[in-house]
């Protein structure tokens, strides 16, 4: 049994219009897992720090720990930055690819498809009306 979901592909705008809404949905996944994750570093260090700073007497490996747990929070911080700025900038190129996808899907390509369907229902409902007429009636 298979358990993927096949994107249709039949038209270039409708895989913009999916592949957008797919990036659009993950973005807010990857947002939600940077800030937990961040977070929780920062958890992580200001407890380190925090209790390197109570020290009365730290020698200099204490020292030298609490200049690298400085550090690595300021770090922590700017990848947070940084990784909410991606997301967001992933997040605008998923709602343009969207946009013009649907956009592009809705007016040139679904009406085609419609006038097709349209075209291909009154060819069958003719065939069938030719057929009705050309069968021979049968007598009682």
């Amino acid at each position: 049994m298979e358990s993927r979901i096949p994107l249709p592909t039949d038209n270039i705008y409708k895989f913009y219009a999916l592949f957008g809404l797919l990036l659009f949905v993950f973005s807010f996944g990857a947002a939600i897992v940077n800030n937990y994750s961040t977070n929780d570093q920062i958890f992580e260090i200001v407890v380190e720090l925090e209790t390197l700073k109570s020290l009365p007497n730290p020698n200099a490996v204490d020292v030298v720990k609490k200049g690298v747990l400085e550090r690595k929070l300021e770090i922590v911080k700017s990848d947070k930055q940084f990784y909410k700025y991606a997301v967001a900038a992933i997040v605008a190129i998923a709602t343009l690819m969207m946009l013009f996808g649907f956009e592009r899907w809705h007016k040139q390509i679904q009406p085609l498809q419609d006038e097709v369907a349209k075209l291909q229902l009154e060819k069958l409902r003719a065939e069938i009306q030719e057929l009705k007429s050309a069968r021979p009636k049968r007598s009682k």
